[in-house]
């Protein structure tokens, strides 16, 4: 059955509605991720605070020592070498050799990226402030007002979301999708339809979440934040590259 198994693997920056994704994926019986396994809700299988618990889990489940990164991930496919499809969700910064990941020939990549980067970062800002990181695409009801003493965590977040989007732009022939277009009712990726064999779009769509709606001087702060990103474009050579 491994020869036949098709892997693939979701790589996002966060705050993209990725989660919606992989819980769209976990529901086809013939799809597996990592929560069909363990108890890992977010499917995010080399996350660094929990990176050591999944692998001990693998490790018994598949009977076998897991001491890297790549062998946790290995063991994973093994496990579910009984279904058509198995995948997990990453983040670029979570690999070491990002590079030789990417080019992996047996892994379908699917980069997911969000076109509105201020609310990208706003997001951020708030989840980190309100422990608001599970949403459901329900409007935020936590506000935040940006202040001052904010500037250095908000750039932090912005060169992380920057560098982010270059590492994903570069990824090879990935199928690649939007927060935007995900939550489109009317969503539909024809290479994601033709790698899973049928349409893919997460449950109960929504319009995109902007940060107006819970930044309280949103003007302010979407002000800051194109003119930080214009600057740190400049500096870095590299442009907005797209999702």
């Amino acid at each position: 059955m491994a020869d036949r198994q098709s892997r693939f693997c979701v790589l996002t920056v966060g705050r993209t509605g990725s989660t919606a994704l992989m819980d769209a994926l976990q529901r086809f019986d013939d799809i597996a991720v990592p929560n069909k396994n363990i108890a890992c809700p977010d499917n995010e299988l080399v996350h660094p605070r929990r990176v050591r618990q999944y692998a001990a889990e693998y490790s018994r489940l598949c009977d076998r020592r897991i001491t890297r990164q790549s062998q946790l991930i290995e063991c994973f496919f093994l496990y579910n070498a009984g279904f058509r499809f198995a995948g997990f969700k990453t983040m670029p910064e979570r690999h070491r050799d990002y590079r030789a990941f990417t080019n992996r020939k047996d892994i379908t990549f699917i980069t997911l990226a969000r076109r509105d980067v201020p609310s990208t970062v706003a997001s951020f800002m708030l989840a980190m402030a309100k422990d608001t990181w599970r949403r459901s695409g329900e409007a935020a009801q936590a506000r935040l007002t940006f202040r001052p003493e904010h500037a250095t965590r908000v750039l932090g977040n912005l060169a992380y979301v920057h560098r982010s989007l270059v590492q994903l732009s570069v990824v090879p022939d990935a199928i690649r999708l939007t927060y935007e277009s995900l939550c489109d009712p009317a969503f539909r990726c024809v290479e994601l339809d033709a790698y899973f064999g049928r349409p893919i779009k997460i449950e109960d769509p929504r319009p995109p979440t902007s940060g107006r709606s819970y930044i309280t001087n949103w003007e302010e702060f979407e002000d800051f934040v194109l003119k930080a990103y214009r600057r740190l474009q400049a500096e870095t050579g590299r442009p907005d590259p797209g999702p």
